[in-house]
């Protein structure tokens, strides 16, 4: 009978120890899987944030480049302008020379 008793209570102090360590493993398990949260949540939030920066730099340049396309234009059409207005004066020298050069 002493040996039943025995082993009942080693068997009892086993399962109290184990629910022990149970316990804590799982306060350990929890605190740990608030913190991965905490961290995805965060990352999530930062994350948002930089989506809504580059959105906003993506607007940004898109409207600098439609603004220098149409600077580009208009300078391109000027120098177009000013070099079709040179073209009579080169042609004119082209001429004076043409006609003020003897001939041999």
């Amino acid at each position: 009978m002493e040996i039943a008793k025995f082993v009942l209570s080693c068997v009892g102090s086993f399962i109290a120890v184990s629910g022990f360590f149970m316990g804590i493993w799982k306060s350990y398990s929890k605190k740990l899987d608030d913190k991965i949260e905490k961290a995805k949540a965060e990352t999530s939030t930062a994350t948002d944030k930089l989506e809504k920066r580059i959105d906003s730099l993506e607007k940004s340049v898109s409207g600098l480049q439609k603004e220098v396309n149409s600077n580009l234009g208009e300078r391109l059409s000027n120098i177009e302008g000013t070099m079709k207005k040179m073209d009579n004066i080169l042609t004119q020298i082209q001429n004076w020379f043409i006609s003020n050069t003897p001939r041999s």
